[in-house]
C-alpha cells in the first residue's frame, strides 16, 4: 500500500501520496521557473540532454493541484500488478465518475472541473497507462488492436483494484475514444458513457484539406514522419520547454482563472511529455496521421449497450467533426445527446468550464434537454434524441 501523508494548505487538509524522499520542502512556482531558466549548458549539466525528471514532474503536477483545488483530496500510484501503478485522484462524495483525459493530459487538465463536480460526485480521475505520472511500460505491439488492448488491460485491472462498478464514465478526446471500447467491452460497469469532444469518432476522409498556417503544417509534417510530434519536444532537449508556448501560447491561458502563474501549465505539459513515450508508441499503432482512427468509434459505439445513455458534449468551435456523431443520433436514438458548448474549442472542459460542469451534473439527473433550454440564451445547442434531428 502506498503512504500518504495529511497537509494543511490555506485552511484545508489534503491527502496526499508521500512518495518524494524525506529531505527539502516542495518546490515553489518560481523554483519550478527558475529551472527552466538555467540556460542551455546549466540545463544539460544538471539533467542531461531533456531537462525532466520523473520527480519535476511530480512537482509540478503537485504544485498545480494543491494550488487550484480547494476540496479535500486524496491521491496515490494504484497498483495494477505486473509492478504497474496508475495515478489516481480521488475526490468529493456521490455517485463514483471516473476521468480520463486526453492524448498528451494529465490529472491536472481537470483543475477547473474537480471543485465544483466534486460537490455531486465521487471522482476519480486518472493518467493514462504510459502517461503522465502512471507507469510507462515498453509497448511491443503492433496493431490498433494491441493498442485498444494495452491500454483496456491497464483500465480494467485499476478498475478491479479499486473495485469500482456502476461508474459515470467520462473521457477527453482520446480519452473519450477509450472510454468508448471500454464501455463497449465492459457494459456491466458503466452506468453513463460521457464524450467529451471526442477523439476518433469518423472515418477518414478521402481529401483532406492542408493546414495553411505554419503550426498546422509543422504538426502535419511531424505527425507523418515522427511517431508523435512529442518525439521533436524530447528530441530537441533543452529547446523542447520553450516549444509548448511556441505551438500553443494561448493553452497555458485557459487556466488563468484558477491558477496565478500560467507558467507552470507549460511547465506540466512538457514534463508528462518529455518522459519515455510508451504511452505514444501504442497511439500511434491506433491512429492515421493526422488525427483519424484506424477503428474509428463511427462504426462501433451502436455495439455500446442499449442501457447506456451516451451523452456528447463538443465546443462549438472544436476542429473535431462534430457532425459524425450528429449522423449517429437516428442510429443510437433516445439513449443519446449531443450538446455544443459556445465559445470553446477542443478543450471544451475548461475553455466553457462553468457550462461544462453544469451539463455534466445535468447528466446525474437526466436533465440534459432542460440544460440546453435553460441555457438557450448562453447560445447552447443540443440535440437530446433522434427525433429532434
Amino acid at each position: 500500500m502506498v503512504p500518504t501523508t495529511t497537509l494543511a494548505i490555506e485552511g484545508r487538509t489534503v491527502q496526499t501520496t508521500t512518495l518524494a524522499i524525506e529531505g527539502p520542502a516542495l518546490p515553489t512556482t518560481q523554483t519550478q521557473t527558475n529551472n527552466n531558466n538555467i540556460g542551455f549548458w546549466g540545463s544539460i549539466w544538471k539533467y542531461g540532454w531533456k531537462p525532466t525528471t520523473i520527480d519535476l514532474l511530480r512537482d509540478t503536477e503537485t504544485i498545480i493541484l494543491k494550488t487550484a483545488i480547494k476540496t479535500p483530496f486524496e491521491q496515490k500510484l494504484v497498483d495494477i500488478g505486473g509492478g504497474h501503478h496508475i495515478n489516481t485522484i480521488k475526490i468529493g462524495s456521490g455517485p463514483p465518475l471516473v476521468m480520463i483525459h486526453g492524448f498528451g493530459g494529465g490529472i491536472g487538465i481537470w483543475i477547473g472541473n474537480l471543485d465544483v463536480l466534486a460537490k455531486h460526485f465521487t471522482i476519480y480521475a486518472i493518467d493514462i497507462i504510459g502517461f503522465g505520472r502512471s507507469s510507462r511500460p515498453l509497448f511491443t505491439g503492433t496493431t490498433p488492436e494491441h493498442s485498444e488492448q494495452w491500454f483496456l488491460e491497464a483500465l480494467e485491472s485499476w478498475i478491479k483494484a479499486l473495485e469500482l462498478s456502476n461508474f459515470i464514465l467520462l473521457g477527453h478526446s482520446f480519452g473519450g475514444y477509450l472510454s468508448a471500447i471500454f464501455t463497449i467491452r465492459n457494459p456491466k460497469k458503466v452506468s453513463r458513457l460521457i464524450l467529451a469532444d471526442p477523439w476518433g469518432v469518423p472515418l477518414k476522409p478521402e481529401v483532406t484539406q492542408k493546414s495553411k498556417s505554419w503550426r498546422g503544417q509543422a504538426i502535419h509534417l511531424a505527425a507523418n514522419v515522427v511517431t508523435s510530434p512529442f518525439s521533436i519536444l524530447r528530441a530537441l532537449g533543452p529547446v523542447g520547454p520553450s516549444l509548448i508556448d511556441r505551438f500553443r501560447p494561448d493553452l497555458k491561458e485557459k487556466f488563468s482563472e484558477f491558477i496565478t502563474d500560467t507558467n507552470i501549465i507549460s511547465s506540466y505539459i512538457y514534463h508528462c511529455n518529455a518522459q519515455f513515450p510508451s504511452g505514444e508508441s501504442a497511439f500511434w499503432h491506433l491512429h492515421i496521421p493526422f488525427g483519424w482512427a484506424k477503428l474509428p468509434l463511427v462504426n462501433r459505439l451502436h455495439q455500446i449497450s442499449e442501457d447506456i445513455p451516451i451523452t456528447a458534449i463538443y465546443g462549438a468551435d472544436t476542429w473535431m467533426d462534430i457532425n459524425s456523431m450528429y449522423k449517429l443520433l437516428p442510429i443510437l436514438k433516445s439513449r443519446t445527446e449531443l450538446v455544443l458548448l459556445p465559445d470553446a474549442g477542443h478543450h471544451v472542459y475548461i475553455d466553457s468550464c462553468p457550462l461544462f460542469n453544469e451539463a455534466v451534473i445535468s447528466t446525474l439527473f437526466d436533465n440534459i434537454p432542460q440544460f440546453i433550454i435553460k441555457q438557450r440564451n448562453n447560445k447552447v445547442q443540443g440535440w437530446y434524441n433522434y427525433q429532434n434531428n
